[in-house]
């Protein structure tokens, strides 16, 4: 463990409840402090002692919050036990500066969990959140899929790395024949190539998966296969079929079967029929008193997070499967730990840092001063949510709202209350442009596209200027273009930009970067997650 002030309080704040302190493993040992006195900030004496781990974290965040109580500082989250109260407090206040119709929070720290919610489930009936209303959580359903491979894997049914045409010999991934090579590893690290794919409705049945992927056969790699990073929903909906085809199940039937009911998670429903049943949300922009419809578009992408609806708790008890290495609350396996450790094994580097560091078998990693951070997060037109858990720290933290467009503001609204004030843990502040970082705009200067996404950077003065174009559904099929957005490209470090209008990246809130090929020529424009391969 570090010998730096911040690493005992982290790791103290995630094992403090407020029945007394327990000293984290690893820390049983004497350390030796400095204290410095400043009658401003109300510490003491430079000296230096050696005293106790527990007390020495003790003192430390006691010193922390009088300091803030004398600069007259807001007060954060406490670290010696998330209270009820001040999450509903941070929650409310949240909503209502970004214009959110409802939201929870869920904090878990060690088995103990807190859940604050607020706002309203349903902007038009004025039905209030409650603990119980389920929110869809988009994308971070892929670590769900990616939990249902591993299992596979556990019981020797899936080999992570032999080609995809194993287990389904008669589908066709792309065009060409470069896709073969596909693994289910590539698939859950998004190092397959697979372009992100369309979002086509096929249909409600339960071959709706099957029929997704069918449409794959049509659309080019984005890069060959191993080569580079690519988050890609089509990726996932493989997965998915690849868990169907194995089981002689639809989906959600095996994700209930194999996750939902072993785990206890009993606030989690991803089939339409069981919505009356459950407490839905439903989305509604800012701005409008009206809800967003319908409320999925296509179960055809159910793996990669089309349907899957959740409580914050429910989530952040998902995550309590990874901290427990693999156990359910009751101590049903869910996962090998073999399983869990590969899971959380960095597979590729995420060219945009402010999305993630790398990609792992399912989940992300972030970190947050030499911390490691895990999660997924995921928006539809309904939801957005995000699940972060942190090993290290025994600690998860999942958040959803029904106000799709503020659901990462949200987070990392949530995130800097909680983690980083509250819990101490070093989270990174958004990167500010760097207008004496140089660079060659003609580097970067073409065409870039995707599925049904086209990418034009241009010259614009002594920088660059984006514009990207989308058609309705991701899918050229369709005929139908949205309206171009346009906007500026700001260097924050050598390839990867800030864009002055988020609308580009989806109000995600993450950097745009760009990846060189073997040639040493700029080959991929990194939209956050997505890739799209150069053209010119």
């Amino acid at each position: 463990m570090a010998s730096s002030p911040s690493a005992p309080m982290t790791s103290m704040a995630a094992r403090t409840m407020t029945s007394g302190l327990s000293v984290p493993r690893g820390a049983r040992r004497r350390l030796t402090v400095r204290l410095v006195r400043d009658d401003d900030t109300g510490s003491l004496d430079s000296s230096e002692t050696t005293i106790h781990p527990a007390i020495t974290y003790a003192v430390l965040y006691h010193l922390l919050q009088r300091s803030r109580r004398l600069r007259g500082a807001s007060m954060p989250i406490s670290p010696a036990g998330v209270t009820e109260s001040e999450l509903r407090e941070l929650c409310e206040k949240t909503i209502a500066r970004l214009d959110i119709a409802g939201a929870q929070i869920a904090v878990a720290i060690g088995e103990t969990m807190v859940q604050a919610e607020a706002g309203v489930a349903n902007a038009e009936r004025d039905t209030p959140v409650t603990a119980e209303t389920t929110f869809q959580i988009g994308s971070t359903t892929k670590v769900y899929t990616a939990v249902l491979m591993m299992q596979l894997a556990d019981e020797g049914l899936v080999d992570l790395d032999r080609p995809v045409t194993d287990y389904l010999p008669d589908v066709r991934l792309a065009t060409g024949e470069a896709w073969r090579t596909i693994t289910p590893r590539l698939l859950m690290a998004m190092t397959s190539g697979l372009d992100n794919g369309p979002y086509t409705d096929t249909g409600r049945g339960d071959d709706a998966v099957a029929k997704y992927v069918a449409l794959l056969e049509r659309i080019p790699l984005v890069f060959a296969p191993g080569t580079a990073y690519g988050y890609s929903n089509a990726s996932t909906n493989v997965s998915g079929l690849i868990v169907e085809t194995l089981t002689g199940q639809c989906w959600d039937d095996v994700l209930r079967e194999r996750i939902l009911g072993p785990a206890g998670l009993t606030e989690s429903v991803s089939l339409f029929e069981e919505l009356p049943y459950h407490r839905p949300a439903v989305g509604r922009l800012p701005g409008s008193d009206t809800v967003v419809r319908p409320w999925c578009f296509s179960r055809g992408m159910a793996p990669s997070g089309s349907s899957l609806a959740t409580t914050a708790r429910d989530l952040a008890r998902f995550g309590q499967l990874f901290l427990r290495r693999g156990r359910a609350a009751d101590g049903t396996r869910i996962l090998s730990e073999a399983a869990v450790a590969t899971m959380q094994t960095p597979q590729a580097d995420v060219p945009s840092r402010v999305f993630a560091d790398s990609w792992c078998v399912g989940p992300y990693r972030k970190v947050w001063g030499g911390v490691e951070v895990f999660g997924h997060s995921g928006t539809t037109h309904n939801g957005s949510s995000t699940l972060l858990w942190i090993p290290e720290h025994d600690v998860a933290v999942a958040v959803v709202v029904n106000t799709p467009p503020r659901g990462y503001p949200f987070a990392d609204a949530v995130f800097d209350a909680v983690l980083r004030d509250g819990l101490g843990l070093p989270k990174p502040q958004r990167p500010e442009p760097d207008a004496g970082l140089t660079f060659d705009p003609d580097d970067y200067v073409g065409r870039y596209d995707a599925w049904g996404v086209r990418y034009d950077v241009a010259r614009q003065g002594g920088g660059l200027a984006l514009t990207v174009r989308r058609m309705r559904d991701n899918d050229p099929a369709t005929g139908e273009a949205e309206e171009p957005i346009h906007t500026l490209l700001h260097p924050i470090a050598p390839q990867r930009f800030l864009p002055a209008d988020d609308a580009v990246t989806g109000n995600h809130t993450w950097d745009i970067a760009f990846t060189a090929g073997a040639d040493g020529r700029i080959a991929l424009l990194h939209n956050g997650a997505f890739a799209a391969r150069r053209g010119d």
